[in-house]
């Protein structure tokens, strides 16, 4: 009654010629370079077949092959599939870094260590495949993708992303329908269709029996090409005795199972039991056990194990079984894995018939044990089934709020608006409500959070009068970064702040002072600064609070304290492998770099803050680094570039309304067009930031925005008065917070808004003030100095200023800047080369951030596990970038980085 296997692999294959030679082109190239490809299709549709074909193809051209396949039952078991497919590559362990081994190791359950991040994982992974993969080449088949547990799918996705330069091809097969991580994993993909009339009638034609015209017609219809429709139904029909396919409106793979559920009819109760769970659990058999369902063609027996000739069958064994059956079948496989009791638990929440709380008590065990080992993923699943086994209801929301909060970390964010918005409805206690209600405006398409700040504040106050000081500063920890973009009014700013006053903690807490920049600029940058001012990033190991430290210094405008802070951040994040805090941190330094004009570290950093911000889908992360990168871009004259990053982060806001971020692309096209000299233009979307009435104002960007504002009215005929008097406030703010980045503004905007007779002593001090760590202001009070010089006829004095204006401009990578400090020189009648712009220009962001790494001397290993790369990717951009540079060794790096000199 079954088909052969032979037989069943030519007739699988039958018209496939050009999804083949996809997939075998793709083979071939192996050598060359790495992909990935998404297979997907239909029940029956002739995914599996492909996938053998590919392996096949990969075992001939000398490929190693490692394959694994998914399973319902193995779908709540943290990296269960991961670790089935890494097991033969698991010898290259010890040639990982540390923190990567033993975040593998975590893992997989090999050794006890802290809760690894997914991403070091998955950094871990793609060691591992490097390095077999350049013994060998390698093929990573995973078939059945749909039914990996989560965590092992983020992993092979993080993989795929970045094996173009390694030879190693990953092979997903993905069942349409149903759903999967893989529907928004932006991979390669190919999708099956049905066979076309030729090839589904010579398929037909492989069936054992010679067909009546008339079945063998409505079996070519029914089957729209299926390749298993056609191989079963033929069979399904002779055996219902119909001498037709099963008649009315059911879906085609409904047909197919209710075929394969009839040839249970004949089998005893026994097997049935047997076969049903085979079907829930992959457990040992005895072979003589199930040897009338191998003749009934349903399976073979493998190894001690029945394995299902289709995951349709096993599908059909399940749903012929009755309710009371079903939970049988669990409860039998609970006791019998015992001492598993991750794949226990499991069973024993489907043998459940009601609520049981020792049940649930087990699932929240099976949660807490999923998320040390990084598997948040699988802790949601099982905080929602003890949910649902649940009684007593604020016990109930209280799971669903943990499983709705751990949703949203790991960037599933429908499912966590959907769990917390239950928990709410069912009654939260007040902390966890509050946090839900902020949860839900966050991941909403609306900005209110004004209410939701004060809801916190009370939260904070009642945890801080009953004694929980600690709990109290973390929920305003929580809303620290959006109370700092929110229109509060400055009497609840205040009040806010001042909570953490009554806080029995040092005062120079990290999370005291974040919480206290972020939400009190104004109020609290003096204190902060001065905090800041006595710490050191030097014996600080924890990036969580070396980033809120350089958020706190970099909220009250003190990059240049912020900077280390961040710096040590974003290389404690890595070693750690926390992709979403160093995405923060990247945003944070990048925007911090590029206030003082450090463009070519800022689009570093944006760039790859942008990467990893898509990646873990942080949607207001991913507006912030794509503005920082095109504010970077466009002083370096990418127009175009800058142009569609402002245009892509602009259609991330405007759907969330009128909100406080939309300050952040008006500060960019005004930076844009003062690149660009186009002045009038830049005064116009600048001063809307000042303006209360305009969608795009905001009170503390205005303290980004000064210098520029004045640049733009000076040169653009801007309204002068006004700007003077938001000059005279500003004054007021910088003598009041000694915030350094307001009082080098402060002194610029001074002197090019000063009368002619006052105006070279404001230089002076405009030059003088910014001296220490404000380059970029320095060599902008001296172009402007430079420039007033020559128009009074100054020329010899003017040339020494606009010399080291455009000798500092280079060095940070102010390209625009460069160009025009040169035309002030020649206007001053100095003699000026030509200059070329550097070749470093010509590189990508991130082939610049290679170039940077491998000029320190780091090495390709070293560099691709900062960047989250392997490092053979790092070599091929090495490769493309060094004529670009025309260097030949990494030794002459350090020179081409360098400002370009004149010729």
């Amino acid at each position: 009654m079954a088909t052969a296997g032979a037989e069943s692999r030519v007739a699988e294959l039958l018209g496939r010629e050009d999804e083949l030679a996809r997939i075998y082109e793709l083979i071939d190239g192996i050598g060359a370079r790495g992909g990935a490809l998404v297979v997907r299709g239909e029940a029956g549709i002739g995914k599996s077949a492909l996938l053998a074909a590919a392996r096949e193809r990969a075992q001939q051209r000398g490929a190693t092959v490692v394959t694994t396949t998914g399973t319902l039952s193995e779908a709540p078991l943290a990296f269960a599939g991961l670790h089935q497919l890494l097991l033969p590559l698991l010898g290259g362990l010890d040639l990982l870094p540390d923190p990567q081994r033993q975040a593998l190791e975590a893992a997989f359950g090999i050794a006890e260590g802290d809760a690894p991040d997914l991403f070091l994982i998955g950094l871990a992974t793609l060691g591992l495949v490097a390095e077999r993969a350049a013994e060998t080449p390698l093929l990573v088949v995973v078939d059945d993708a749909h039914w990996l547990d989560r965590p092992s799918v983020q992993v092979l996705e993080f993989i795929a992303r970045r094996v173009e330069s390694d030879p190693a091809i990953l092979l997903f097969a993905v069942r349409e329908g149903l759903p999967s991580s893989f529907d928004h994993a932006d991979l390669p993909e190919l999708r099956l269709a049905g066979l076309d009339e030729d090839a589904s009638s010579a398929l037909l034609d492989l069936a054992p029996e010679t067909l009546p015209p008339d079945l063998r017609r409505r079996i070519l219809e029914e089957a729209a090409g299926n390749p298993l429709a056609l191989i079963e139904l033929p069979v399904g029909a002779a055996e219902l005795g119909t001498g037709a396919p099963p008649s009315g409106p059911l879906p085609l793979t409904a047909r197919l199972e209710q075929t394969f559920t009839s040839r249970l009819t004949s089998l005893s109760a026994d097997v049935r039991r047997l076969l049903l769970r085979s079907a829930l659990e992959d457990i040992e058999v005895e072979p003589e056990s199930l040897g009338s369902a191998v003749a009934a063609g349903l399976g073979t027996l493998e190894s001690g194990r029945f394995r299902f000739r289709h995951p349709l069958i096993r599908s059909a064994v399940e749903q012929a079984a009755t309710p009371e059956e079903l939970r049988n079948a669990h409860a039998a496989l609970a006791e019998a894995l015992a001492d598993e009791p991750d794949r226990a638990v499991w069973h024993r929440a489907a043998a459940a018939s009601g609520p049981d709380e020792a049940v649930a008590e087990a699932l929240d065990a099976a949660a807490n044990r999923a998320m040390l080992r990084g598997a948040g993923d699988v802790a949601v699943s099982a905080f929602e089934r003890a949910a649902e086994l649940t009684a007593e209801p604020q016990r109930r929301a209280v799971r669903l709020y943990f499983a709705g909060d751990l949703a949203r970390e790991v960037g599933r964010s429908s499912d966590g608006v959907r769990l917390l918005r239950v928990a709410q409805q069912i009654g939260l206690p007040a902390p966890e409500h509050a946090m839900a209600s902020f949860h839900l405006e966050i991941a909403g398409s609306t900005w209110s959070g004004s209410a939701t700040i004060r809801d916190f504040a009370r939260i904070a106050r009642e945890l801080a009068d009953s004694g929980e000081g600690e709990r109290a500063l973390q929920a305003l920890g929580t809303i620290s970064v959006r109370a700092y973009w929110e229109r509060l009014d400055e009497e609840t700013r205040r009040e806010v702040a001042a909570i953490s006053d009554e806080i029995v903690l040092p005062a120079d807490d990290p999370l005291r002072l974040y919480v206290l920049g972020s939400i009190d600029p104004l109020g609290r940058a003096r204190q902060v600064i001065e905090h800041i001012g006595r710490l050191s990033p030097v014996g600080m190991t924890d990036p969580e609070q070396l980033f809120q430290v350089g958020v706190a210094a970099s909220s009250v405008w003190a990059e240049n304290l912020a900077l280390p802070f961040l710096r040590a951040a974003a290389a404690g994040a890595r070693a750690q492998g926390r992709l979403s805090l160093l995405a923060h941190t990247l945003v944070f330094e990048a925007w911090a770099d590029l206030r003082p004009g450090a463009v070519r570290q800022a689009i570093t950093r944006a760039a790859e803050a942008a990467r990893i911000a898509e990646e873990i889908r942080a949607l207001r992360y991913l507006v912030a680094a794509r503005l920082a990168q095109a504010i970077a871009g466009a002083e370096q004259g990418d127009d175009e570039s800058s142009e569609r990053l402002i245009a892509e982060a602009e259609a991330l806001l405007v759907p969330l309304g009128a909100n406080p971020m939309l300050s952040l692309p008006a500060y960019a096209r005004g930076r844009l067009a003062l690149a660009r000299e186009q002045f009038g233009e830049a005064y116009e979307h600048l001063v809307r930031i000042f303006d209360p009435s305009a969608a795009a104002f905001h009170p503390f960007v205005r303290g980004w925005a000064l210098a520029d504002l004045a640049d733009a009215a000076v040169r653009g005929d801007g309204d002068l008065d006004a700007v003077r008097g938001y000059l005279t406030e500003w004054e007021q703010v910088a003598a009041a917070t000694r915030a350094p980045h307001l009082q080098v503004q402060v002194a610029y905007a001074a002197a090019i808004l000063a009368t002619d007779p006052v105006a070279e002593r404001h230089f002076r001090v405009a030059i003088a003030s910014a001296q220490a760590d404000w380059p970029f202001y320095v060599a902008r009070a001296q172009l402007a100095y430079g420039a007033w010089l020559r128009r009074h006829r100054r020329m010899t004095q003017s040339r020494a200023p606009l010399r080291e204006a455009a000798e500092t401009f280079e060095a940070l990578g102010l390209l625009r800047y460069v160009e025009r400090a040169r035309r002030e020189l020649r206007a001053s009648g100095e003699t000026v080369r030509r200059r070329d712009p550097g070749a470093w220009a010509q590189l990508s962001p991130q082939e610049l951030q290679i170039a940077q790494l491998a000029a320190e001397g780091l090495s390709n290993r070293e560099i691709g596990e900062q960047l989250y790369l392997s490092h053979r990717t790092v070599e091929s951009h090495l490769y493309r970038l060094f004529p670009k540079l025309g260097v030949t060794s990494r030794a002459q790096l350090r020179d081409a980085l360098s400002p370009a000199p004149s010729s």
